[in-house]
């Protein structure tokens, strides 16, 4: 006895041979081929395990860092966070600002909080002013002389681009004096 004739209901009407073999057919063609579910996106997995890592954790530094003006307002506008580490933040303030900042410390915390960082404590380290940003360009020792101005527009004169003129104007005079 095969295993259809088994679970063939006795009484119930019999299916015709060519009905049979369409449904073994059919069958057949599907055995063995599941289908399988795409894998998971990997910005939705990472999100689904930092998540509740995240919650405990609030800001980073970084994030603290871009959202600073935002989040400090224009009160704190000029202090800059430089290190968090235990719940304590750690900002670098201009000298004569330090006094006022270190009053309204407990006003900065609430923001902090608000914006979703963990900060416990803020501690407020004085700097001096910063210093002007000389620029990587240093003073000319001499200026060319006529003669050599002029040899040096002369050789620049098939050059097309006005930008690129100008700027090989400046570094033939720096080679010049140099």
């Amino acid at each position: 006895m095969s295993l259809r004739d088994r679970f063939r209901p006795i009484d119930g009407p019999r299916a015709s041979a060519r009905d049979e073999t369409r449904a073994a057919q059919a069958l057949a063609a599907r055995r063995g081929r599941q289908t399988i579910a795409p894998a998971p996106r990997a910005g939705k997995a990472v999100t689904a395990v930092l998540k509740p890592l995240l919650k405990e954790t609030g800001l980073g530094l970084n994030e603290i860092k871009r959202r600073w003006a935002e989040v400090a307002g224009e009160s704190f506008g000029r202090a800059t966070p430089e290190k968090l580490a235990g719940g304590v933040l750690t900002l670098s303030v201009p000298g004569a600002l330090a006094p006022f900042l270190q009053t309204q410390t407990p006003l900065l915390i609430e923001r902090l909080k608000v914006a979703g960082a963990k900060i416990k404590t803020i501690r407020i380290e004085q700097r001096t002013a910063a210093r002007a940003n000389k620029g990587n360009l240093r003073p000319l020792k001499r200026a060319l002389t006529g003669a050599e101005e002029a040899a040096l527009a002369q050789a620049l004169d098939p050059v097309g681009d006005q930008s690129l003129k100008s700027a090989l104007m400046r570094l033939g005079r720096a080679v010049r004096q140099g």
